[in-house]
């Protein structure tokens, strides 16, 4: 787990995201959804990002990650029209996690983001 506290540096969560994905994709196809992972390109940008989105039946989710720390996601339901985007601010590449852990429940299971 990287810490993002002064003086010690942000975590790399463009770099877990792809890590994550990397490790899930295949269940995710298992369980009927589909997921896409894309980066910013490397062009001397300070703040680098990456978005997944994940899609199954009427609910689609995006969550873009950047190396400053910041998380954006929006969560929509296609058949009510809802759309509730949401920011973050994130410190550990842990927090990352339990966030991936509420768009996969939310996507697969229904459960509240």
């Amino acid at each position: 787990m990287t810490i993002f506290e002064s003086g010690h540096g942000s975590p790399d969560l463009p770099g877990a995201l792809t890590t994550w994905f990397a490790e899930n994709e295949a269940v995710l196809r298992t369980r009927g959804v589909t997921a896409e992972l894309r980066h910013s390109p490397e062009d001397g940008r300070l703040k680098n990002s990456a978005w997944l989105t994940v899609e199954t039946g009427n609910r689609v989710t995006q969550i873009t990650v950047w190396n400053s720390g910041e998380a954006a996601l929006d969560f929509v339901d296609l058949d009510s029209g809802d759309n509730r985007p949401e920011h973050r601010d994130l410190r550990t590449e842990q927090e990352l996690y339990v966030l991936l852990g509420s768009v996969s429940d939310w996507i697969v299971l229904g459960t509240s983001g």
